[in-house]
């Protein structure tokens, strides 16, 4: 008995020193650990980096961080004069910019050779993969609409893959290049009610690893950069709050902390802001699985209840004008 006792005790001990050395890493991850320099990848050496999604949000501020660190910019967007006004902005920064309009909902093989030569006119040093849609709000998979079915998996898998695959055999032969694919915390723990926007961004999360490993021998960093809520309009939130930061400080953060996992319990993948990566550390380590999904159905079934209720109070409205 006595010796049962003794081995449960350093099993205890065992369990605790683990808990206290991962909270200590994750400490040293957000706080102290430096990323990657980005001048590994070419900036302010004349190498371009290619944003899409770029008008609004993360992608827009992303483009404005690269420009700060002396990246010249290609912006990919369906908005012509939104992109022309953010390629002016990035001007100031005193790097080229150039422009590419497309609509990554409908995108053809002529638009996809324009895209390539574009791509292939430059060297490529980072890409970033923002362009993404989610849901207008929670709602049951059965009243998603086949349109927006298909601008899901198109913005949010096939743009991904493509981009990916057009500037992937140049950062190749150079051994050196940076790819990072905006993910989600629907991909953390699976989200009903956004079945499938959580699929989608399920597939970037397991696409971005499998691939890091497979490029990381030529000398290319793949990242899957995970991220709860930013204050956006597709986030539909714009005050800031502890868990909830601007797109500024988060994206500073970001590239910042390029290769350090922070808070993600997976390889290849970043949570590199403080608030998220406490989430994600009580998600992934503290709380059981069922429980967290559980958690979701609840607060997202709360939400689609709430957006529901607006709506029928903006049609009674409209009915009544």
């Amino acid at each position: 008995m006595a010796a049962l006792q003794t081995a449960f005790m350093y099993l205890g001990v065992a369990v605790v020193a683990y808990y206290v050395s991962l909270v200590v890493t994750l400490v040293y991850d957000v706080l102290l650990r430096p990323g990657a320099r980005l001048d590994k990848f070419g900036a302010g050496q004349g190498a371009w980096a290619v944003v899409t999604g770029c008008t609004d949000g993360l992608g827009r501020e992303a483009a404005l961080e690269l420009a700060r660190k002396k990246f010249n910019m290609l912006l990919i967007s369906r908005s012509a004069d939104k992109l022309e006004a953010l390629a002016a902005e990035v001007r100031q920064a005193g790097v080229e910019a150039r422009v590419v309009v497309v609509d990554f909902a409908a995108v053809d093989e002529e638009t996809w050779a324009r895209v390539r030569r574009e791509l292939d006119a430059v060297r490529v040093g980072v890409l970033m993969n923002n362009v993404g849609v989610s849901y207008d709000h929670p709602m049951h998979v059965e009243e998603v609409d086949a349109a927006a079915v298909d601008a899901m998996v198109d913005l949010n898998v096939r743009a991904m893959v493509r981009m990916t695959q057009l500037v992937l055999g140049q950062m190749k032969e150079r051994r050196s290049g940076l790819i990072v694919n905006s993910g989600s915390f629907a991909a953390l723990v699976p989200s009903p009610f956004l079945s499938i926007y959580s699929g989608t961004k399920g597939f970037v999360r397991y696409f971005s690893q499998s691939l890091a490993a497979e490029a990381a021998p030529h000398g290319v960093v793949v990242e899957h950069l995970q991220t709860y809520f930013v204050c956006s309009r597709m986030s539909k939130t714009r005050r800031p709050t502890f868990l909830i930061p601007l797109p500024k400080p988060y994206i500073r953060t970001v590239f910042a902390k390029i290769g350090v996992e922070g808070g993600a319990a997976e390889p290849y993948t970043s949570i590199p802001y403080l608030s998220h990566a406490l989430m994600a550390f009580v998600s992934e380590r503290l709380v059981p699985r069922q429980l967290a999904i559980s958690y979701n159905h609840n607060l997202l079934a709360g939400l689609r209840k709430r957006a529901l209720k607006k709506k029928q109070q903006q049609q009674a409205e409209a009915a009544k004008a």
